[in-house]
C-alpha cells in the first residue's frame, strides 16, 4: 500500500491537467499580466504547470523536497536571463499551492508543503548559481572548441581535438576535460535562451563524431571476461555520459553492450539476457524519470535471470540527491565518469 506521499503524488500526476488549469486561473487572477510563457497566457501558463506539477509528483515519490527545489532554481535562472522578473514564478507556486490544496483530500497539503517550501527557496539567490568556468588542463581546448561549434565550423573543432592530442592530452582526457564540459555548456546556454536547439544538436552530432575517432586512440587490455550493458532510461535523451563511460570500461577490459537512449525497461532486461552481461548503467537525468528508472530496477531483479546483475545508476538527480539511488534499488551511483568503471568492478567483485 503506497504511504500518504505517493498516493499524494499519483493523484497529482493523474489530475496534472486540470488541477494545471486551476493553477493557471488563480495566478492570472493574481497577476493578470502575466505572460512570461507565451500568449495566449491561460493555455501557455497550463502547459507549463502542467509539467511542473508532474516534476513535483516525481519529486515527492522519490521523497527528496530538494530535487523540486533544484528544478524552481533552473526556472529562475532562465527568468533572468531574458531579463523577466521572478515574481511571476513566485506567484505560480502560490497558484499552484492553492490549486493542490483545492484539489487534494485532506492531509494531501501537508504532503506537498516541504516541496513547496523548497520550490521557494529556489527562487532566491545562490551562491551556487555561478556557473563552473571552461578551466583545467583542457579549458583552452574546450573553450576553442565550443566557439568553433558556435561558428558553425566542424572542420575547426575537429582541428581543436587534434591539437590536444598533438599536446599530449590523452584520449580519455579529451573526453573528459574537453567535450564534456562544452556539452554541459552548451546545455545551460540552450536553458538561459542564448543558443537555439540547432547549435545544441549541431555540437552533440559532433561531439558523436569525435567520439568515434577518440575510440580508436584509448588504450586496451585484455578482454576480463565481463559484459557491461549501458543505457538510458525512458525519457532521456542525453546519452554523451552513457556513451564515454562505455567506451572508458571498454578500453579497461570490459565488453560494453551501449544501447544509447529510449530503450524500453522490458527490451532492457531482454537483451542483458541476451547478451550475457554482468552489469548495467542506467543515466536517469531529470526528476520526471526517476520513476522509469525505478521500473527498469524492479524488472530486472524480478527476472530470475538478472536478479543478481549488478545495477549503476548515474546522472543529475542523483547528484542531488545521494541517497536516491538505494531508494530505486540500484547497487551504486557512479557520481562521475571515471567513478563508474571502478564502482562497477568493485560490485562484481563484492557479487562473485
Amino acid at each position: 500500500m503506497p504511504d500518504a506521499s505517493d498516493f499524494h503524488a499519483q493523484i497529482i500526476e493523474s489530475g496534472a491537467r486540470s488541477i494545471a488549469a486551476c493553477a493557471a486561473e488563480r495566478l492570472l487572477e493574481i497577476d493578470p499580466d502575466a505572460h512570461a510563457f507565451g500568449r495566449p497566457a491561460f493555455p501557455c501558463w497550463q502547459d507549463h504547470l502542467t509539467g511542473r506539477l508532474l516534476e513535483l509528483a516525481g519529486a515527492m515519490r522519490a521523497g527528496e523536497p530538494a530535487l523540486f527545489g533544484s528544478r524552481l532554481r533552473w526556472a529562475r535562472l532562465a527568468f533572468e536571463s531574458r531579463g523577466l522578473g521572478v515574481g511571476e514564478l513566485l506567484c505560480s507556486i502560490d497558484a499552484l499551492e492553492h490549486a493542490l490544496g483545492e484539489d487534494l483530500p485532506p492531509g494531501g497539503v501537508g504532503s506537498v508543503s516541504p516541496y513547496i517550501a523548497a520550490a521557494r527557496a529556489g527562487l532566491e539567490p545562490s551562491a551556487d548559481d555561478a556557473p563552473p568556468p571552461l578551466t583545467g588542463p583542457g579549458g583552452r581546448f574546450a573553450a576553442e572548441y565550443m566557439l568553433a561549434i558556435l561558428e558553425g565550423d566542424r572542420t575547426r573543432a575537429f582541428g581543436v581535438i587534434g591539437q590536444a592530442l598533438e599536446d599530449g592530452m590523452p584520449a580519455d582526457r579529451v573526453m573528459l576535460e574537453v567535450l564534456v564540459p562544452v556539452e554541459r555548456e552548451i546545455g545551460r546556454l540552450w536553458h538561459l535562451g542564448e543558443v537555439g536547439v540547432g547549435e545544441e544538436h549541431f555540437l552533440t552530432n559532433t561531439t558523436m563524431l569525435t567520439l568515434g575517432w577518440l575510440r580508436t586512440l584509448l588504450p586496451s587490455v585484455t578482454p576480463n571476461g565481463r559484459g557491461v550493458m549501458v543505457g538510458a532510461v525512458s525519457g532521456n535523451r542525453h546519452e554523451l555520459a552513457g556513451r564515454i563511460a562505455g567506451l572508458l570500461l571498454e578500453s579497461a577490459g570490459y565488453r560494453v553492450v551501449d544501447l544509447g537512449t529510449e530503450t524500453p525497461a522490458q527490451d532492457m532486461v531482454k537483451t542483458a539476457v541476451d547478451f550475457g552481461v554482468d552489469a548495467v548503467m542506467l543515466g536517469v537525468m531529470l526528476t520526471t524519470q526517476i520513476e522509469s528508472a525505478r521500473h527498469a530496477v524492479s524488472l530486472f531483479r524480478a527476472d530470475e535471470r538478472t536478479a543478481s546483475i549488478a545495477i549503476v545508476v548515474g546522472g543529475h538527480v542523483f547528484d542531488e540527491a545521494p541517497e536516491l539511488w538505494k531508494k530505486i534499488g540500484a547497487d551504486g551511483h557512479a557520481q562521475t565518469i571515471p567513478d563508474a568503471a571502478g564502482l562497477i568492478t568493485e560490485l562484481l567483485a563484492a557479487k562473485a
